[in-house]
């Protein structure tokens, strides 16, 4: 596994390519001060603070220059330059394949599960124009990055970097795209959409996402026509079982916003997490001068999920345990901000702050090479996941000696590489706590056979 990192980070870490990107770009036109390997790579070293300073910056590279110098190179061709090599190593990973046990386990059922979320970060008012915000009281200017990741491969695809006056909704067309035949996508509930879920339907594909409150909800009929509308809160407030589904269903009044058929599992929650849901839409409620009404109570205190995979695929006993992976793609975006620092940009100069938007996503790209590798090499030795905040902690802790060594000390990247692999298998591990099982424990148990080693 290690060797097969070190194979990738080569392929990725090219200067001659950097070079040649710039030249394509017309970033670089004749042979100057800054390289542009440098250039683009001196972000990795700031990964801890990045606050990036110019100062910071030019003091990294291999020949020092003035912070006027570094930031008369953030021009249009910088934005072109940093853009295409970004998806250029994003083309070059997606590429890539891990047969991880994880892998193995997930496409018993499914040939892929792929979550999907996005992230806001403020910008500078000053880039208004360019990243316009939704609004309201706060930030004027912000932008909003759309993710995808594979549970099962550890593999992330930015899909879009937009202003972040677009909505979840507006993107879930793009989000469903994504998710092929046999494939599952999971949804948060701002990407309920009819008619992008129908159109995974029809490529064969499977989508799970939490039930929207104002989506009527109608009994299938003999012939498997949408019937009356059920009274789900009622009926739930009835019942004293933990989980209750209801199996060929139909969503939405219209034909343009139906749905189905469709299964509806809800899960009932504990009593903290009820009460904490059902304070929060009190508190909601009071904002806007109005009061919850019953039915909202009672459907506050369950988790309710719409799926079109059977149930020979998907147990409803599965369903809650596979969704709450979706919060691995919430843990990315905390990393990518506490410690890649991706909603911090400070800078007015909008070809700087679009040049470090892609360094970041770079940046974050190798760090899920790392992790790609040492959760399906930790599975492998000690059936254990890596916890991706520790290893991205690690990487950031490196992030200096890793700059120095790729500058100008090259001969001596393979040993750093095979020290950091170490650490990280070490000390990288998930805390395992036995009267608490992990999400992938407790699908492993509920769900999927891991196979052999």
């Amino acid at each position: 596994m290690l060797k097969n990192l070190l194979q990738r980070l080569e392929t990725l870490i090219r200067p001659d390519r950097a070079t040649q990107i710039a030249k394509e770009q017309g970033w670089q036109k004749r042979q100057g001060t800054i390289a542009p390997f440098e250039f683009l790579y001196s972000t990795l070293g700031q990964a801890s603070a990045l606050n990036l300073t110019l100062d910071a910056q030019a003091s990294t590279l291999t020949v020092p220059v003035t912070r006027q110098a570094v930031d008369q190179r953030y021009n249009p061709e910088a934005v072109k330059f940093f853009k295409a090599a970004f998806q250029e190593s994003l083309a070059t990973t997606l590429n890539w394949q891990i047969d991880s046990l994880m892998t193995q386990a997930l496409q018993q059922r499914f040939r892929a599960v792929r979550l999907f979320d996005s992230t806001h970060c403020p910008c500078s008012d000053a880039l208004a124009k360019i990243f316009p915000a939704c609004g309201g009281g706060g930030s004027t200017a912000g932008l909003k990055v759309l993710l995808s990741y594979d549970y099962g491969a550890a593999q992330w695809h930015p899909l879009a970097v937009l202003p972040a006056k677009n909505s979840d909704q507006g993107l879930a067309a793009r989000a469903c795209q994504e998710v092929g035949e046999a494939e599952l996508g999971l949804f948060d509930k701002g990407f309920y959409h009819a008619r992008s879920f129908r159109q995974i339907q029809a490529r064969g594909g499977y989508f799970l996402v939490p039930w929207h409150q104002g989506v009527t909800v109608r009994a299938g009929d003999a012939q498997g026509q949408p019937g009356d509308p059920l009274q789900i809160a009622a009926q739930l407030k009835a019942s004293t079982e933990l989980r209750v589904e209801w199996s060929a269903v139909h969503l939405g009044k219209s034909q343009d916003s139906h749905l189905g058929p469709v299964r509806l599992i809800a899960f009932r929650l504990c009593e903290e997490s009820a009460n904490r849901r059902r304070a929060h839409l009190r508190e909601k409620c009071r904002t806007h001068g109005r009061q919850p009404t019953a039915q909202a109570l009672e459907l506050a205190g369950w988790l309710i999920l719409v799926t079109n995979a059977p149930a020979e695929l998907l147990p409803s006993a599965a369903a809650a345990f596979l969704y709450r992976t979706r919060w691995q793609i919430e843990l990315v975006f905390k990393q990518w901000k506490s410690v890649l620092r991706l909603d911090v940009l400070p800078s007015d100069n909008a070809y700087r702050v679009q040049c470090e938007i892609w360094a970041r996503l770079l940046t974050a790209l190798l760090v899920f090479v790392w992790y790609q590798h040492a959760n399906a090499a930790c599975l492998e030795l000690h059936q254990r996941e890596i916890s991706f905040s520790k290893l991205a902690k690690l990487v950031q802790q490196h992030g200096r000696v890793l700059v120095r060594v790729l500058f100008g000390y090259r001969d001596q990247i393979e040993s750093e590489f095979r020290s950091l692999w170490k650490r990280i298998l070490k000390l990288a591990r998930k805390e395992r706590q036995p009267s608490r099982p992990t999400t992938w424990e407790n699908l492993c148990t509920n769900w999927l056979e891991l196979p052999s080693v």
